[in-house]
Order: structure tokens, then sequence, then C-alpha cells
């Protein structure tokens, strides 16, 4: 009887009491002073690993978001990758493949936090490399700025090199 009958056991739509409390207490601490410290410094680690991949040619994609999309092109090696950095070097990194992307879209999905140090990143970024340049993925190597003279446009072209 009171299986078919209590009103919270069938057919609810309300959070458990313990999701609702880990809500509350991290509205309150976006808050806070606290809050803003570490939106700042994840600000500051995304930034200053999106430099860092792009100084050693990654294809990084231009996010407005904290999350930091490198183009890897092909499912097998971009799971090779994900696999590779958490078995051998024990960093998570999240592969996405198809349908999340278009074939031939798939990327490596990274998503720093506040309480990541720059060494750590600084790790990071020589482990991704090391496996990148062992499955031989292409690296950008340099920019090559040129002007159109017709029209003062400007126009950038990558060029692209195999690791390894």
């Amino acid at each position: 009887m009171i299986r078919s009958y209590a009103a919270g056991f069938i057919f609810t739509t309300s959070l458990p009491p313990t999701v609702v409390a880990g809500a509350r207490a991290a509205i309150k601490i976006l808050r806070s002073e606290e809050g803003r410290i570490l939106r700042r410094k994840q600000q500051e680690n995304v930034k200053y690993l999106k430099q860092q991949l792009k100084a050693h040619g990654f294809p990084v994609e231009n996010t407005p978001s904290h999350i930091i999309p490198i183009r890897v092109g092909n499912p097998a090696n971009c799971t090779q990758v994900s696999d590779t950095l958490l078995r051998e070097k024990g960093h998570y990194v999240q592969a996405i493949n198809y349908p999340t992307v278009r074939p031939g879209e798939e990327k490596l999905r990274l998503a720093p936090t506040p309480h990541h140090t720059k060494a750590m990143i600084d790790t990071f970024v020589q482990d991704l490399l090391e496996v990148w340049v062992s499955i031989k993925l292409p690296l950008k190597c340099s920019s090559n700025i040129e002007t159109n003279f017709k029209n003062g446009e400007t126009t950038e072209t990558n060029l692209w090199v195999l690791a390894g």
C-alpha cells in the first residue's frame, strides 16, 4: 500500500535532497569571494593552456568557453590519443567522436580547472606532445600572414607538418 500511494516514490521529478544540498552549496561558493577567485584562476589556466598548446603546434579550435577542443580528425587516432594519455601518462582527456561530431571532425576535449597548476599544465602539454608525435599526427609548425594588396585584407595560411 505505501509503495503504491507514496507521492515521492513513483512518478516523481523532484531532485534527491543530497543533490539539492550540493547545488545550494555550489551556488553559495560561486557567489562568494572564493568563487570569484576560482573563476579568475580557471580563466588564467584556460588562457595559459591554450597558449602552450598553440606554441607547440596543436590544432586548437578557438571557442569562447573554458572547453578547449583539439582537432584530431580521425576516430581511431582520437581514441588512441585519449586511451594512451590515460593508460601511460595518467591524464583523462575525453575523445569526442561521431555521432557527437561529424565524421572527420573528431577532437579531444580539454577542460582545465582552477586547481591545475602551471607545472601540471606544462607536464600535460609535454605528455600530449609525446603521444601525438608517437602516432604521427600533424602539428602546425608556423603561420604565414599574407596580405592581399588589392583590397588590403589580411589572411593567414597555416603550414602543417607531420610530427616525428
